[in-house]
């Protein structure tokens, strides 16, 4: 009798009825504290109000920011003014910005995203022209299912709609943007999924990116998944549609993931205006993995310079300016397989050499080596404009300027204007002392430098030396076995040699 006495004693006190010895249940208290961590925003609401769902606030400026609480603004609504978020998550209580739709607060994903259009010039991003700017990135942050708006952002390089912090989310929203969209610099654990980006068509003076991800030191767990970046032609050469790097030749993008991406210009638009702008453009990813991407219309679909053991499978880059598939700088052990590399090159000026894909060893010996190129796709690809009209270029496969030590093998080359597959060693011994150790075998070849685009070949100014569907030339050191391919067509010859080569073994090719 003690302790009941003292419990109501202590109940009485604090204003507790006495039948209260039953306390509220933990979820009721749990959902009680639910309900307040969610604020409402509606821009068409009577009036301004506290954030509730039965009063809604009229404006994000309105919001607190708190960690472990959640912004909705309502679907089919539009916000225009500015928004910034002013404090991070944390590990256990992240802050989520979303959208509801129904009289309950939950949502209906089949009604339009809720808009935000941010001011633009002459405000600044710091302002609130963007979500978050440079060095004030927020952590912890999930967005989604938002439609966020600025076309009139200040003229200038790296201007963002949003860059992201540590751990956070961007998923399923659209960004519309003059400049740039989506950046994270020198951060770790974001991901980037299910967003269309409208983005870069501003002047030429300045660079911007559609997804951009940097820094100077190495970074860890970047994914980029399922985006669609339309790149509208805007920008310096140097402004790309999705561009990883890291600006320091000893940090790497370590468990970086592309995948799913589409990356174009706009509906209607064959070829990108800006002439230079590459799709996905990689630098220093250590064991990077790129696959199930679509690029068109870019100057080139993937172009990767260095880093080691990557992977690039399955994905569709063709009708592309240049190259397909491009790999270069210091990039060592790919394996580059089951992609599909098509009718790449196109009449554009200065010069578009259109291959499906390219190697090049120019950085030195060994620089591009010992990667795995099987049972990709490359048809149709075309020199309009290279330097020579030889063969040498509209290529399927090529291996040049040193390559070393590449398996090549299952693939379809067929229908390109220059040689299926080529292998040209640069001819320059000292700085490439190696150019053999490959294995070319089992590949499918057809028709392969049976037209010209430019029609030079019959005795023009640069009369064809070989035109082949397997072309070796400057091939020596470390032995190269090419066995077991096929060839159909009418192409000149199955396999062309210079007489410089060394160490070739051929053999069983029909």
């Amino acid at each position: 009798m003690t302790k009941r006495r003292d419990f109501l004693r202590i109940a009485s006190s604090v204003g507790v009825s006495a039948c209260a010895e039953t306390v509220l249940p933990r979820f009721a208290l749990a959902q009680t504290a639910s309900t307040l961590n969610v604020h409402y925003i509606d821009p068409t609401a009577p009036g301004p109000g506290n954030g509730t769902l039965a009063s809604p606030f009229r404006s994000w400026t309105s919001v607190s920011w708190m960690p472990g609480h959640t912004y909705l603004q309502k679907r089919g609504t539009t916000y225009s003014g500015v928004f910034q978020v002013s404090a991070s998550g944390t590990a256990s209580q992240r802050i989520t910005i979303g959208a509801y739709y129904r009289s309950n607060g939950s949502d209906d994903t089949s009604q339009p995203k809720p808009v935000i259009i941010l001011p633009g010039a002459p405000t600044t991003p710091a302002n609130g022209a963007s979500i978050a700017v440079l060095k004030q990135e927020r952590d912890f942050v999930t967005y989604r299912n938002l439609d966020i708006r600025n076309s009139a952002l200040p003229e200038g390089s790296d201007v963002a709609i949003i860059w992201l912090g540590n751990n956070c989310v961007f998923e399923n929203n659209n960004v519309t943007s003059n400049c740039a969209g989506v950046y994270i610099f020198a951060k770790n654990h974001v991901t980037v999924s299910g967003c269309v980006l409208d983005v870069i068509s501003n002047s030429p003076t300045y660079g911007n990116q559609g997804i951009l991800v940097a820094a100077n030191v190495s970074i860890d767990d970047i994914r980029l998944l399922n985006n669609t970046v339309r790149h509208h032609g805007g920008g310096t050469p140097a402004s790309h549609g999705i561009r990883c790097e890291t600006y320091n030749s000893a940090a790497f993008l370590t468990h970086l993931v592309i995948r799913g991406n589409r990356v174009s210009p706009p509906s209607g638009v064959d070829y990108n205006p800006n002439r230079r702008a590459i799709g996905i453009y990689l630098v220093q990813g250590d064991a990077a993995t790129l696959d199930r991407n679509t690029v068109t219309g870019m100057l080139a679909g993937i172009s990767i310079n260095s880093g080691d053991r990557s992977y690039v499978g399955n994905n569709n880059c063709s009708n592309n300016m240049n190259f397909g598939i491009h790999i270069s700088g210091l990039a060592r052990s790919y394996t580059i397989e089951n992609n599909v590399c098509n009718t790449n090159g196109g009449n554009f000026a200065p010069n578009w050499y259109g291959r499906g894909i390219e190697l090049s060893s120019e950085a030195g010996p060994d620089a591009v080596s010992g990667h795995t190129i099987r049972n990709n796709t490359c048809k149709f690809n075309r020199n309009y404009g290279g330097p020579l009209d030889n063969g040498s270029e509209g290529v399927g496969i090529g291996l040049d300027d040193g390559v070393s030590k590449c398996s090549v093998y299952g693939n379809i080359v067929s229908n390109n204007e220059g040689n299926g597959i080529q292998v040209y060693g640069g001819g320059d011994r000292a700085k490439w002392p190696d150019t053999g150790g490959h294995t070319i075998s089992s590949n499918k070849m057809d028709s392969n430098c049976s037209f010209s685009v430019l029609n030079r070949r019959s005795g023009g100014t640069t009369p064809s030396p070989f035109q082949a569907h397997i072309a070796l030339a400057y091939v020596y050191g470390s032995l190269t076995t090419v066995s077991n391919n096929s060839f159909s067509g009418s192409t000149r010859m199955g396999i062309y040699t210079d007489g410089t080569d060394s160490n070739i073994t051929i053999a069983g090719n029909t």
